[in-house]
């Protein structure tokens, strides 16, 4: 039975309940009021939507279930929000219903008498319930979730709403049971008595090398992981997630390239978790427990030379998809400066995903935010300039951006920061104001750290192509060292691939990422920078899939893509980044660099002066 209970929760496969089952139940709302029953016989259909206070993904849904009460509540359907966690308190869940405005009734099944009758095993899943009791619908609101950390841009099919009309209609609903990405409840699991496996001894080690530092309060993170009372009541979510590898997140596959700050757990941690969700999430002895690490409060390299914060805070609307918007904020320097860090301090950890900071010496950054009627101005993919330089880009646990040895990064007077950032709308009204520390040097640089682009503009991908690939190469003229990599494309991409090879014949990886994923991109620096005589060619290959059956596509049906900025166009970059061994050589790699990007465009950014005349 104990294992049963697991499988449901970790691979969503509680069976429908019986058909000539009637639900049955007397549970408190948050306000202290009873309800039975006996209620759905005043209704056409009750929908029952199990939530939880701390599911991201059943908290985005929120403004969607509003807007499903104000169409269907006077159509004769009752709604009720449902929290079967058995720790929930009546305080917390109160909280909860009014910060992401529930217009229904909030039960308390601490019990888990809903959940177990009607069959749910996640947030947010629904049950609609018949006037006799009985099950008509069982699944998801709609289809936007593929996949942990996979969404559509929109749903395809809106099955709640489907099913509400369909049973209004007087037909059977069309599908009556619906796959459902979201949390797990945590279902009661007698603990083993002779277990593999214990949260003290083998856990809490896990959790401390790889997740916590994004799982503690005040992170990004909807919930904690710094106590056994937090990891044992999301022991069967935590075994999904790090099944799937969806956590901790990490796109580039082991082996093709060593990179700082790798999060990835081992196949025998992966085993670990799932054995110990699913013999109850055992304690083990509270005195084995080992302090859990602890993280350095406020600026981490001290006090910043330079702050920035943006003029005002942005106002985030509470779902719809992702946002992309870029944010102008003049530096105000007086005379060049050198800098040697930089450290990004979001406002609000839940809404902002990630962060890009570009420079800007052109006023053109400017100009699109006094055009935009907003603050800042909207920017899906690139920041809408040819930037002049960049400071680097934050995720959740990552740290100050340290620039290399002896290469500063040089920002010009008159430069205006440019911050991109992604957010990600959670269901209630947000809002961000960033801050970002500069920190400085006297020393002028004595290395350059450089952009070696591979890419391409030139994208026609038809539609229903399903292995679309782009190439690109660069030899180097001199001996560089590259020392991080940063991969870009939108939505279809699948497959990015980077390697060099050395003029011996020697294969050298950059970087693979099997299964791209738009909403994690990042900035990835080399454990050990990767020496690179001169004479290597630098290569890229990227592969779009651009069929029906990719459900990242934003297009249904699936059309032609090219190249461009918006979420239906595409990209292909594979920025590497490295620094010339001499000084002497920064000229000539420059112009070669230059020269690839005035054949990639065409030369059509400059001609001399007469050029056109006969």
């Amino acid at each position: 039975m104990r294992l049963w209970l697991f499988l449901e929760a970790l691979f969503c496969v509680a069976p429908l309940p019986a058909a000539a089952a009637s639900l049955s139940f007397d549970l408190k709302d948050t306000e202290g009021i009873h309800h039975t029953a006996a209620e759905l016989k005043e209704s056409k259909a009750a929908v029952f939507a199990f939530v939880a206070t701390d599911c991201p993904i059943s908290n985005a849904y929120a403004p969607e279930l509003a807007r499903l009460y104000d169409e269907f509540s006077n159509r004769g359907i009752a709604f009720y929000a449902v929290h079967s966690d058995p720790s929930v308190s009546v305080e917390e869940a109160r909280k909860h219903s009014s910060e992401f405005g529930y217009p229904f009734p909030t039960l308390l099944d601490n019990e888990q008498i809903l959940a177990r009758q009607t069959g749910a095993t996640n947030t947010l899943e629904v049950a609609v319930i018949s006037p006799s009791g009985t099950l008509l619908y069982r699944g998801r609101v709609d289809d936007r979730h593929v996949d942990f950390g996979r969404s559509r841009p929109a749903p395809l099919r809106q099955d709640l709403r489907i099913a509400l009309n369909e049973i209004l209609a007087g037909r059977p609903v069309s599908r009556p049971f619906t796959k459902v990405v979201g949390c797990a409840i945590p279902m009661r699991v007698p603990p083993a008595s002779n277990p593999l496996y214990t949260y003290t001894r083998d856990i809490a080690p896990i959790l401390n090398r790889n997740c916590v530092v994004c799982h503690r309060p005040g992170q990004v993170t909807p919930f904690s992981l710094l106590t056994y009372r937090d990891a044992a009541r999301r022991a069967a979510q935590i075994a999904r997630v790090t099944s799937s590898r969806y956590m901790p997140p990490w796109q580039p596959e082991p082996g093709y390239g060593r990179f700082q700050g790798e999060r990835r757990l081992t196949d025998d941690e992966i085993e670990i978790v799932r054995e110990w969700a699913a013999s109850g999430a055992p304690e083990g002895d509270p005195a084995q427990a080992a302090p859990p690490p602890r993280f350095p409060e406020g600026w981490q390299l001290g006090r910043p030379d330079a702050i920035v914060t943006m003029s005002r805070p942005y106002s985030v609307s509470p779902d719809g998809p992702d946002q992309y918007h870029c944010f102008v904020l003049p530096l105000n320097l007086t005379n060049d400066t050198y800098v040697r860090a930089v450290e990004f301090h979001p406002g609000n950890r839940r809404v902002v995903h990630h962060a890009l900071m570009f420079l800007d010496t052109s006023g053109v950054a400017q100009r699109k935010d006094t055009e935009d009627p907003e603050q800042g101005y909207s920017c899906f993919g690139a920041p809408g300039f040819l930037p002049t330089g960049a400071l680097g880009g934050w995720t959740p646990g990552s740290s100050a951006i340290r620039m290399p040895d002896g290469a500063p990064t040089v920002v010009r007077k008159g430069t205006d920061l440019v911050l991109q950032l992604h957010f990600h709308p959670t269901g209630k009204p947000e809002f961000e104001q960033s801050t970002i520390g500069l920190y400085f040097t006297p020393t002028p640089p004595r290395k350059r750290l450089m952009d070696i682009a591979l890419g391409s503009h030139e994208i026609d991908i038809p539609p229903g192509e399903r292995a679309y690939k782009v190439r690109d190469r660069f030899t180097t003229p001199v001996d560089v060292e590259a020392i991080g990599i940063i991969p870009h494309a939108h939505y279809i991409c699948k497959d990015m691939r980077g390697w060099a090879v050395l003029p011996d014949g020697t294969r050298r990886w950059l970087i693979w990422i099997r299964d791209w994923n738009f909403d994690w991109q990042e900035q990835y620096r080399y454990l050990n920078p990767l020496k690179l005589p001169a004479g290597t060619r630098l290569e890229m290959e990227f592969t779009y899939d651009n069929s029906e059956a990719n459900p990242q596509n934003p297009s249904h049906p699936p059309k032609r893509v090219v190249w461009g900025l918006e979420t239906t166009d595409e990209m292909a970059g594979l920025h590497v980044q490295v620094v010339p061994e001499r000084a002497s050589d920064v000229p000539e790699l420059g112009q070669a660099l230059w020269g690839k990007f005035m054949r990639s465009v065409g030369g059509g950014f400059y001609r001399p002066p007469g050029f056109d005349k006969p």
